[in-house]
């Protein structure tokens, strides 16, 4: 790889860490597990990425946006977090 793509990559990765602290017991609501449990390759992602696509689900839940709007969503997040797992 070159550098600047390199350079762009460790930016990323710093700025994710800043925005998403890692909780290791998170506890999440019902709702969200159900949705989560829709989307049927989640539980193949790394731990981390399953975690982050949890917690947009649980702000999609309480932006109150419907559940069919949130499992699609969910589907499409999982298939970008899958390409860089």
């Amino acid at each position: 790889m070159d550098a600047t793509l390199n350079y762009a990559i460790s930016r990323i990765v710093e700025l994710e860490t800043m925005l998403f602290p890692d909780i290791p017991e998170t506890v999440w609501p019902a709702e969200v597990v159900s949705v989560y449990s829709q989307i049927g390759r989640a539980g193949e992602l790394p731990a981390h990425h399953q975690r982050r696509l949890m917690h947009h689900i649980n702000r999609m839940w309480l932006d109150r946006l419907p559940v069919p709007s949130i499992v699609t969503a969910a589907e499409s997040l999982c298939e970008a977090m899958e390409k860089y797992s």
